[in-house]
């Protein structure tokens, strides 16, 4: 071979060496700014919180959404060393509020009460609010069923008297619901695609204004959940008329269930809606998994247990990995089931 050859031969090899150094460099810088990424966020989870936390309920006063989060959070200080304070903004159908975490920074500062409502089926069916695309899941608090009830004095006193009231009677029975495409809403909207009957669906800003609503007789029927229905519970102003759940509830064993009345020929009129706490798209898995471990402990906390028991709310927890699988497979499910109410 001649001198020149293996001199070019000796410059491609050095070359490629080189190269080869210049790969591992990169390499190792990128594995050394990961592990410096992660340090720094098991760093700032371990300090984390050194203020105190708000916590945004999308809603206004007196649902079921403020009493849960209101009660979880009163002992917050004892599993985080920092208060979690409550913000109500309500507005939108729970849009704004979920509008406004999922901007916050995300640093674990700034929470949302979730629900099924602004976090699933609205996102899923309008785009609306904010789904499991847009935020973080950190825990469920609860699952609970929805009652239909109305006022003592109504024409009817259960669910089959109701069905005939409203067959003799189409179009006067107004319903109120806490806003487009709740699960109240969507399930009047399931069993007035199945039944065939009219009715007048007149829909609040909130749980808690339509339930005034009920008690002071400006719509037929409405809706609670346990810890909403409770308070009024053997006071003779309301009748519970149908559970919408698979399994009659044992405080109101003369309510039947949703199945148990056929309302199932295509999909089961079943809502549970549940409560939990959303994080902004971001927030560094160490402070999540530090946020669900304290609510989990906050949920077994002996105050809180007694008071959502008083309330009739039943705790059903989900940490970060269940509750962000059960999220997406109900999303993915109302998107579905959304199709059913636009053709």
């Amino acid at each position: 071979m001649k001198r020149v050859d293996r001199i070019e031969v000796g410059r491609r090899r050095e070359g490629k060496i080189m190269e080869m150094k210049s790969k591992r460099g990169k390499f190792l810088c990128v594995i050394v700014s990961m592990l410096s990424i992660l340090c720094c966020q098991v760093v700032v989870a371990q300090e984390y919180p050194t203020k105190p936390i708000i916590i945004v309920i999308p809603r206004p006063p007196g649902g079921a959404s403020e009493l849960t989060t209101r009660a979880v959070t009163s002992v917050a200080a004892d599993y985080l060393g920092q208060p979690i304070i409550n913000k109500l903004m309500p507005g939108g159908n729970g849009v704004i509020g979920c509008d406004f975490v999922a901007k916050a920074p995300p640093d674990g500062y700034t929470l949302l009460t979730g629900e099924l409502g602004w976090n699933t089926a609205l996102p899923a069916i309008e785009g609306r609010a904010k789904g499991p695309d847009d935020m973080v899941a950190v825990c469920r608090i609860n699952y609970n069923p929805t009652i239909i009830c109305a006022k003592a004095d109504a024409p009817f006193k259960t669910w089959k008297q109701l069905m005939a009231w409203v067959q003799e009677n189409p179009g006067k029975l107004t319903v109120g619901t806490p806003g487009p495409w709740s699960p109240p809403d969507m399930a009047w909207k399931l069993i007035v695609q199945q039944t065939g009957i009219k009715v007048r669906i007149v829909p609040f800003d909130g749980g808690g204004t339509m339930f005034v609503a009920l008690l002071g007789g400006h719509v037929d029927v409405g809706h609670a959940r346990p810890i909403m229905y409770y308070p009024y519970k053997g006071t003779g102003k309301l009748v519970p008329l149908l559970i919408l759940d698979e399994k009659r509830h044992p405080d109101m064993p003369e309510a039947p269930t949703s199945i148990e009345e056929g309302l199932g020929s295509k999909i089961n009129v079943v809502s549970r809606p549940w409560a939990g706490v959303m994080a902004p798209k971001g927030t560094p898995r160490p402070i999540i998994d530090k946020l669900a471990v304290a609510f989990k402990k906050m949920l077994e906390d002996k105050t809180v247990v007694t008071m959502l028991k008083q309330f009739g709310d039943e705790i059903n927890y989900l940490g970060h990995d269940e509750f962000t699988k059960y999220w997406r497979e109900e999303y993915e499910f109302y998107k579905e089931l959304g199709k059913t109410f636009k053709k």
